[in-house]
Parts: C-alpha cells; structure tokens; sequence
C-alpha cells in the first residue's frame, strides 16, 4: 500500500486547509496500518513527493503569485515509477517513508 501525501515538511497554507488537512490526515492512518497489517505481509509505504511538474502545479503556483519551473521539480514519470517500484521492494525490507525530492541543479 502506498499512500501519497504531500511535499516532506508541508505546512499551513491558507485557502487551503482542506487539500493541507487531507494530506495530514493520510499519516497517522498509514502509520497504524503499518503496524497492524506487518505480520499478514502486507507493507505500508507512505511516499511524500516534493513539487511535481504538472499543469494543476502551474495554475496553483500562479494563484499564489510564485513562479513556476518545471525542470525544478520531479517529473510525473519519475513519481509513478518510484510509487509503482515502491511495493516492489524485496520481501526482506520496505521503504517506510520516502521524501521523493527533484534533483538539485
């Protein structure tokens, strides 16, 4: 299971509290599920990408007046193969809780 939250140290954004509370809210439900479910084999992995080169991110960030760069953040191809690779995980170890960051420049 791979539950998608938000950039790693999101925090408060007003005129968003609801998109903000729903990504906060993914934490504690995957962190039980991570516990209860460990002995039946099933894995909880909770992935927190980092800005995401979309068009939804290009018309949030003009709201806010900030600018937007594509090449400064992870491409959607990158995210979905890291969250599809994520479950893939030999059966010996998971990843518990990825900051998925675009790379410097």
């Amino acid at each position: 299971m791979v539950p998608v939250s938000a950039s790693p140290g999101m925090r408060a954004v007003p005129g968003w509290s609801a998109f903000v509370g729903s990504k906060a809210a993914l934490r504690e439900p995957a962190d039980s599920l991570r516990q209860e479910e460990a002995g039946n084999g099933v894995r909880v992995t909770s992935a927190y990408p980092a800005a995401t080169a979309t068009d939804r991110l290009r018309e949030i960030r003009a709201a806010f007046g900030r600018p937007y760069d594509a090449q400064a953040c992870i491409s959607p191809r990158m995210l979905a193969s890291m969250i599809v690779w994520l479950p893939a995980v030999p059966a010996d170890s998971y990843v518990c809780e990825p900051a998925v960051l675009p790379t410097p420049r």
